[in-house]
């Protein structure tokens, strides 16, 4: 009986072992690469809709200067903090794309780090919008729901990315 190489295709059909390696991107890693495609796009489109607005037409003097009807001390950190965070998570996702398709060796705790910093940050915006009155006030199902969508990424592809056969081949060289 043949001995499998580390990382040899197993058929779980014939119990056999073929000699090719996984490695590169193809597998689940596709979809990784579709996300990490995907995420800066995503992610600007956003900050662009929902953030940058906030910065003008009055709008930023609307919530930020104290006697205005919907001022709170926390509408100018959190708005600053969603801009630079967002943006910083944009060029980290396109630094991320560009290792990810060099397959470079740091990619897999890259995209671990990243993973866990998204789920920190959305949770943390949350938690201190949730502490404006104007915003707790209304009806929001999207961001809970962003929140666990965050969750099940983490639950999902953190184990991946430490345990995968194809992963430690495509980027543990």
């Amino acid at each position: 009986m043949k001995k499998r190489g580390k990382g040899d295709c197993h058929d779980r059909n014939t119990g056999r072992t073929e000699g090719k390696k996984l490695e590169g991107i193809g597998g689940w890693l596709v979809l990784v690469a579709i996300g990490i495609i995907a995420s800066p796009i995503f992610m600007a489109a956003g900050l662009i809709q929902d953030v940058l607005p906030a910065f003008s037409g009055g709008t930023w003097a609307r919530l930020t200067e104290a006697g205005s009807p919907n001022y709170h001390p926390l509408w100018a950190p959190l708005l600053i903090m969603e801009v630079s965070g967002t943006s910083l998570f944009i060029l980290f996702s396109l630094v991320l794309l560009v290792l990810f398709f060099m397959k470079k060796m740091l990619v897999p705790r890259l995209v671990i780090i990243f993973l866990l910093a998204n789920l920190a940050f959305v949770v943390i915006d949350y938690f201190l919008a949730m502490r404006i009155p104007l915003v707790a006030s209304m009806p929001d199902e999207s961001t809970p729901t962003q929140i666990a969508r965050q969750a099940v990424s983490c639950a999902i592809w953190i184990p991946y990315f430490l345990r995968s056969k194809r992963v430690k081949n495509t980027f543990g060289k």
